[in-house]
């Protein structure tokens, strides 16, 4: 079986808000203990996935939060997201538990690909808005 690479967060994945950087790199983190944890094929899978969905749960809300306040346009359809990524991973546990062992492959290789996708894509959606909302900020401070 060839080795899963690891995901990397970069400097230019950033949001421009210190806690969703932080959280990013944290999750990116999970998903690397998640990789050795399948590839030793250790029996702490299945609480490293559960580490990963409960640290989402926060990190969603989190972000949520931040566009909510920077009336981010484009919200629902970003959270929409995140629910089908949720949907997606509870579909997997559930046939993970029920035996389905040749699954943890697939479901770690899914949920690598996602969270690293959605943070260095979408998540920069809602970065340049933030940014696009400080330029305006500085440009009316400038010129009272």
């Amino acid at each position: 079986m060839a080795k899963i690479s690891y995901v990397k967060w970069e400097p230019v994945n950033s949001v421009h808000v210190d806690l969703l950087d932080e959280q990013h790199r944290k999750l990116f983190d999970i998903v690397n203990d998640l990789i050795d944890e399948c590839e030793m094929g250790s029996p702490r899978l299945l609480p490293v996935i559960h580490d990963l969905v409960n640290y989402l749960a926060i990190h969603f809300h989190d972000e949520h939060l931040v566009m909510l306040k920077s009336k981010y346009p484009d919200f629902q359809k970003h959270s929409q997201e995140h629910r089908r990524f949720i949907n997606k991973v509870e579909e997997f546990l559930k046939s993970y538990q029920q035996g389905d062992v040749d699954l943890a492959m697939k479901m770690i290789l899914y949920m690598k690909e996602w969270i690293f996708n959605h943070t260095t894509k979408l998540d920069i959606q809602y970065a340049n808005h933030l940014l696009k909302i400080a330029e305006t900020q500085n440009n009316s401070d400038k010129n009272p």
